[in-house]
């Protein structure tokens, strides 16, 4: 299996890596493809993944076009991404129908053929054509998340955090506090995902104020991440790549 998994910025990023390695099993390898930044491949037995965010919700349809595109031109198995997963928020896109239309509207250009018209949080199968002009199976997984306060991975984390210490426990509770007083008339912080990654920042901030990597993956590798499951029970189709 060869997978790729799309997702919208750096945090997502960061975040999906760890539920992955600490839900599902897969484990570091190298660098990922250069069209996404950043990007990272990870390993499971035979199987790879790469995880890459896009620099924003406007992004992920232009990106998903390169990756059908790179399967169209690929000439070995190792080329080409047989599972293609995207995650991103609802409260990112115009609306779940039309972002969903857009990838529908991509599979069509490159004439990919589809069991079944797409649809959110389910594993849809299609084949298409590569460059060998040998028909390969395909894979879709669409996640339009409906993040909210307690939905978020972020969240999440810092829930987790919360239990392991008072301290930061206090630290957490006064930077949200600070986060939903800074900007009374929103004109920076505009939607729930920014106001929540918000938090987030500010404590890494505090907890790691010169970006310190290695203290930053040891709080991240201490996280239940098998619990965020109970909250957003569809990333259990993650399982399935």
């Amino acid at each position: 299996m060869n997978g790729i998994l799309l997702c919208e910025g750096s945090t997502d990023f960061v975040l999906l890596q760890y539920f992955m390695r600490g839900v599902f099993g897969w484990q570091d390898d190298s660098m990922g493809p250069k069209f996404l930044r950043p990007a990272r491949r990870l390993k499971k037995e035979y199987k790879k993944l790469v995880i890459g965010g896009v620099g924003g919700c406007s992004q992920i349809l232009p990106n998903f076009r390169k990756v059908i595109e790179g399967n169209r031109l690929s000439a070995s198995e190792n080329e080409y991404y047989d599972k293609i997963v995207i995650v991103t928020d609802r409260d990112e896109v115009d609306t779940e129908e039309i972002f969903v239309d857009g990838i529908n509207n991509a599979l069509q250009e490159y004439h990919v053929m589809m069991t079944q018209e797409m649809g959110a949080n389910e594993w849809i199968r299609g084949t298409m054509l590569n460059a060998r002009n040998e028909r390969m199976g395909l894979q879709i997984l669409v996640l339009v998340i409906p993040f909210d306060e307690t939905g978020a991975l972020e969240t999440f984390l810092l829930h987790s955090i919360s239990k392991q210490s008072e301290y930061d426990k206090n630290i957490i509770r006064k930077g949200n506090q600070f986060v939903d007083s800074i900007d009374p008339e929103k004109r920076y912080l505009t939607s729930r995902r920014y106001i929540i990654k918000a938090k987030f920042d500010v404590y890494f901030s505090i907890r790691t104020p010169a970006s310190f990597f290695v203290e930053r993956q040891n709080v991240l590798k201490g996280i239940e991440w098998e619990k965020y499951i109970e909250i957003q029970n569809c990333f259990e189709k993650l399982g399935q790549l």
